[in-house]
């Protein structure tokens, strides 16, 4: 789309076409409006257009360049419903995980709208956690790998509850989906990961309701002179400025973006930034704590195989001997971290790799907390101090124990790194939604305290992160962002 092609007759503009952005369009584009989606990146396709028909794409060919469709271009298409419990405070080892402004009733209707846009396959049997659901899963679960199966018989066997991992992946008689050993941080050539431009964006764009700009960035977001309402956005497109009016404006930029978005559209009603009166934007950074281990199946390499099919749930709320919630153990897929020459020594590098080609990458994730001082600070563009979440140290090594005791009983040598190395994954926070404006930049409609029709939908407004994946939870958000922003501009 051209930056002078009907630029502003558009009701809405969202900034970004990840998760949050292509599916609230989406759900925009049903209600009837006409939406502008402001991207700062293009297509995969046109920023690599060397990509092979055939061969997934490991992410670090796009390092440090945007995408149509966000991180879920190259995500393991996990999508977890988060559990009851995660609505809740929650009382863990190191600290509480705060409650959200809603239960896990009023997210449940777009949990399963977004697993059905989404086309999720999966299935509550195993997962002792699973949440109450009003209907089953719109897809079977995809079949284990015949090495991958014996494992989990074999877990079983031993008294594991062993649950499928609801995968977004094209996948049947007439799906595209090959089932090959990538998946996890590969751009898939074939369309066949549901990610936000597949199961959103084309969708959105086919209603005709749509339009999209790409390789264009948003400077700043424009309220009107009281400062008590949005009316567009400031973008560059081509080395040129631009104005862009519009009813209302969804940032969509995620973590740390749309938190630096806010903070960099100050304006003389709000020196501070944008939603920052009270200094919560970029505070209560949360995430994930994560490890890993390697089940050893056989002495030989083996096959490639599509690995990304079970987990073991049932120490989500506790676990022997502990009264705190714990996390889970999933497998994913192959993942050559070994090629990091900057990360490894050669040797190293040849060993890791020697590992990986006769197990199974495994993971474990425990809920990392948020705290008022966790979180990014920003001088203009930059990040000037990071702050990390509190992990809860003892319980994550309790949960690499029972990863390594659960493999072992099932049969298996396991390789696991000669530290304790945890990193943090699926971060959440800095833009919070919530019921007190004193704790929160978002009201529980996702918009903005003090400012009418500015709305945040990404996993920067996710309060905590609980222990599962939190890319369905931002999806059904999304979703019911969009009901939420179309009843403001009816009434």
């Amino acid at each position: 789309m051209s930056i002078s092609s009907r630029v502003n007759d558009h009701d809405v503009i969202v900034v970004g076409s990840g998760a949050g952005g292509a599916t609230v369009a989406f759900r925009l584009a049903q209600h009837g409006y006409r939406v502008l989606i402001v991207e700062q990146g293009d297509f995969a396709q046109r920023l690599r257009p060397d990509l092979s028909s055939s061969e997934p794409q490991f992410y670090q060919a796009f390092q440090g360049r945007s995408v149509v469709g966000g991180p879920t271009k190259f995500y393991g298409a996990a999508l977890y419903r988060m559990r009851e419990s995660d609505f809740r405070a929650t009382e863990h080892e190191a600290g509480v995980s705060p409650a959200w402004p809603i239960d896990y009733d009023e997210l449940e209707p777009y949990y399963e709208q977004a697993e059905e846009l989404y086309g999720v396959r999966g299935a509550a049997e195993g997962d002792p956690s699973e949440p109450r659901r009003a209907r089953p899963f719109p897809h079977a679960p995809i079949p284990h790998a015949p090495i991958v199966q014996r494992l989990v018989d074999r877990l079983r066997g031993a008294g594991y509850a062993v649950a499928p991992v609801p995968r977004a992946i094209d996948y049947g008689p007439n799906g595209r989906c090959r089932l090959c050993s990538h998946c996890d941080a590969y751009y898939c050539p074939f369309d066949a990961k549901l990610d936000a431009e597949i199961a959103a964006l084309r969708p959105a764009m086919r209603t005709g309701n749509v339009d999209l700009l790409t390789n264009t960035e948003c400077l700043r977001i424009l309220t009107d002179g009281s400062g008590a309402r949005a009316t567009g956005v400031l973008v560059r497109h081509e080395g040129n400025d631009h104005t862009l009016e519009a009813r209302a404006v969804v940032v969509c930029g995620g973590l740390p973006g749309s938190a630096k978005l806010l903070l960099k559209s100050a304006n003389s009603k709000h020196p501070r930034g944008l939603g920052n009166g009270r200094g919560c934007v970029g505070r209560y950074y949360g995430g994930h704590s994560v490890g890993s281990v390697f089940p050893i199946l056989s002495l030989r390499a083996l096959p490639a195989v599509h690995a990304k099919t079970f987990a073991i749930n049932m120490y989500y709320e506790n676990s022997p001997g502990w009264p705190y919630p714990t996390g889970v153990i999933q497998s994913a897929c192959e993942i050559p971290f070994w090629e990091d020459k900057n990360a490894l020594k050669w040797w190293k590098r040849r060993a890791a790799e020697a590992v990986v080609r006769r197990s199974l990458f495994c993971y474990y994730m425990a809920e990392a907390l948020p705290t008022r001082e966790s979180g990014f600070e920003f001088d203009g563009e930059k990040i000037v101090r990071w702050t990390a979440p509190i992990h809860n140290v003892q319980t994550v090594r309790r949960l690499r124990r029972l990863a390594i005791k659960a493999f072992r009983r099932a049969g298996c040598p396991i390789v696991v790194a000669p530290r304790e190395d945890v990193s943090l994954w699926h971060a959440t926070g800095t833009v919070c939604f919530g019921s007190n404006p004193h704790s929160s930049v978002l009201n529980v409609d996702c918009r903005v305290h003090d400012i009418e029709d500015l709305y945040v939908v990404d996993g920067s407004i996710l309060p905590s992160a609980g222990a599962v994946n939190t890319g369905l939870t931002i999806l059904a958000l999304a979703l019911r962002a969009g009901d939420r922003i179309n009843a403001a501009l009816a009434s």
